[in-house]
């Protein structure tokens, strides 16, 4: 389950625009771990996994959110770059159920009176911090991170979703008992680029700014409830806490969201019970995170309720589960421990029957292994199934229309009858089928590498502008689309992975290797057409792989990534130590600064331009007070290396470069 707390700072702020095309964004990623040896600086070895090369923890999880990073940033355009803080503590968690993340903007802004109005702009609007930066190509908040994000570091650990392990994979190819970190990732940072609200669903009121001003935000402005017949700022505050409850009418209208839900959602998954008659009909249901998914084929048959209900000690009639359907109660104890007793009964699938209002999707990681499908209805629907038990018959199918879409085709956002702070609102409601990537609870099935389904669709009725021609290696066009309508993204899953197998390749030799070896396979695998796997091959000969090798091998694996003109502060090192950063600089920037300052001690710097070998000093000054400046930088990735003279402590240190 993935609850989360929004962190933002409200910043009223004039944004000016000029009318120049956008490029696909650069998010880079602020690694808040270093020195901890914790999360993403974790030492821990590790076996290279899922295509992801990294031979710690740490440094597999740092792959998979670049990965996310480089996915976002092909899909969406802006000219600013999207700083992303990111780091592992515990969160909220016990032994069968927990917080896997929480992200959120940092700031948010809106265009005043006078402010000019980039084109699709509302004013008096909250706008994420991205996204503003995205519209008005000017950093609202220099210096300042754009997104916060911290997951799970207790993941696993006792007391704390025992049994779990985060998968570093980047292959979609998660094992039993384990959670996909990237589509986490994908998840949180999508929260922090447009997916979410900002208003108090306890209270009904807009967020209230620092003059005291409550002003709705871009999200909210596309929500409507279906019961009321009214958008979400036409209803009163009293109206709009009853709205966040109403499970099922609750739904975004945002233009394009409505015109791809039929290229994503598919016809919606039902129970359909036969007999008796007074049960006789359809029956919405969530599947379960663990064990098969239901299917006609294995979820059929007579249904027999288990004694006792809540299968949480042994049972009393365990020969007339065998071979049947067992309805079971929420309650008491882990829905695993439930669905294993049913198992050992013999049972061939297990019907939770919810205990109190609202969704539930039974998660959890289960002690041995389930081979049997699990689906949970609500607490209407099973007090009706256990109210008409004699002959009880009934098979999972499918319906008619959109899962997850009401009448109108417009999709549903997830609002149960009890309000699931930091869940309700700003999610896909659980019926969307196939799952989404945007719905509150990470789902077995998404396929996040390759498919991000209605969220670039939200993000494009927010104002985002979105890349959708063929996906470029530099300046090589590989003729596969970077997103397609419906939410498919090979072209980003394309230029992701490529990056990461330069970042870890140890020579050309291997990153030509690796990359050709992954267009095959992209190939092989139906994902591409032949033509397009001509014209990504196009993109791979040697001269192409030798620009992309330049400008993405990473050489110096631990450097600390830095953000353009994003300062890192309370630098430390003792007397002769050594770290260094790196900084992404894209082609056709002006300059290049390096710079650190403040705190004691007295430090050294030395610079590493992209396919250089090694450092090159620079005139060292007494204290902390280095600066290195080059005009018309190379493209690629640059080094700083800071070395101790003395023991030094709270430097900052800044790379800027400007276009």
């Amino acid at each position: 389950m993935i609850r989360r707390t929004l962190l933002f700072t409200a910043i009223a702020a004039a944004g000016l625009f000029c009318a120049m095309g956008a490029s696909a964004a650069e998010i880079k990623i602020v690694n808040q771990d270093v020195g901890t040896g914790k999360g993403l600086d974790d030492p821990t070895p590790a076996v290279p996994v899922g295509g992801n090369p990294g031979t710690t923890v740490g440094k597999q999880a740092l792959n998979v959110f670049q990965f996310a990073a480089d996915v976002w940033g092909a899909v969406l355009q802006s000219d600013v770059t999207i700083v992303n803080n990111a780091t592992f503590e515990k969160l909220s968690c016990d032994a069968t159920s927990g917080v896997l993340g929480s992200s959120g903007t940092t700031y948010i802004f809106y265009f005043d009176n006078t402010s000019t109005l980039p084109p699709g702009a509302l004013r008096n609007t909250w706008y994420h911090s991205a996204l503003f930066d995205a519209l008005t190509k000017e950093d609202g908040a220099p210096g300042e991170a754009d997104i916060q994000s911290q997951f799970n570091g207790a993941l696993g650990s006792t007391g704390c979703l025992e049994g779990s392990k985060w998968y570093y994979g980047l292959d979609g190819k998660t094992p039993a008992g384990s959670i996909n970190f990237l589509n986490v990732v994908l998840h949180e940072m999508a929260h922090g680029l447009g997916f979410s609200g900002f208003n108090s669903l306890t209270t009904g009121s807009p967020y209230v700014g620092d003059d005291g001003v409550a002003r709705p935000d871009i999200y909210s402005t596309f929500v409507f409830n279906d019961t009321q017949m009214k958008k979400w700022y036409d209803l009163t505050p009293a109206q709009r806490v009853t709205a966040a409850l109403d499970d099922g009418n609750l739904v975004f209208t945002g233009p394009t969201v409505k015109a791809e839900a039929p290229l994503a959602l598919g016809l919606p998954d039902i129970f359909r019970v036969t007999a008796p008659a007074g049960a006789a009909g359809d029956y919405q249901f969530a599947q379960a995170a663990f064990g098969p998914l239901a299917t006609a084929a294995n979820f059929n048959g007579s249904v027999v309720q288990a004694a006792p209900a809540d299968a949480c000690t042994p049972f009393t009639n365990a020969a007339a589960l065998s071979g049947k359907t067992a309805l079971i109660d929420r309650g008491t104890c882990a829905f695993t421990d439930k669905v294993a007793a049913a198992q050992a009964a013999g049972a061939k699938a297990v019907l939770i029957a919810n205990n109190q209002a609202g969704a539930i999707t039974p998660g959890g990681t289960p002690t041995t292994t389930i081979t049997i499908p699990t689906i949970a209805l609500s607490q209407v629907d099973g007090n009706k199934l256990k109210a008409n038990l004699t002959g009880l018959t009934g098979a999972v199918g499918k319906g008619t229309g959109l899962a997850g879409a009401d009448a109108q085709g417009n999709v549903q956002l997830y609002a149960p009858t009890v309000l699931a702070q930091g869940s309700s609102f700003s999610h896909y409601d659980t019926r969307l089928t196939p799952n989404a990537i945007m719905e509150y609870a990470i789902n077995q099935d998404l396929m996040g590498q390759i498919d991000v389904d209605l969220t670039p669709a939200l993000f494009k009725d927010e104002g985002w502008g979105l890349n959708t021609t063929g996906q470029l290696l530099l300046t090589c066009n590989t003729g596969i689309p970077t997103l397609v309508p419906g939410g498919v993204i090979i072209g980003a899953n394309v230029i992701s992975n490529a990056k990461i197998i330069a970042g870890d390749a140890a020579t050309l030799a291997a990153y030509r290797t690796g990359v050709r070896g992954y267009a095959s396979t992209l190939a092989g695998s139906g994902l591409i057409t032949a033509g397009q796997a001509t014209s990504l091959n196009a993109c791979l000969s040697d001269a192409e792989t030798q620009k992309q090798y330049t400008a993405w091998h990473v050489a110096i694996p631990d450097a600390i990534s830095l953000g353009n003109n994003v300062g890192l502060s309370n630098q430390s090192g003792a007397a002769g130590s050594t770290k260094v950063y790196s900084l992404s600089v894209p082609a056709g920037a002006k300059s290049l600064t390096f710079r650190t300052a403040g705190g004691s001690g007295d430090v050294s710097i030395a610079t590493q331009a992209p396919g250089a070998t090694a450092f090159t000093p620079v005139a060292n000054r007494t204290g902390n007070a280095e600066v290195f400046t080059k005009a018309t930088p190379a493209q690629g990735t640059w080094y700083l290396q800071v070395t101790g003279v003395k023991a030094y402590s709270g430097v900052t240190v800044q790379a800027v470069y400007t276009q």
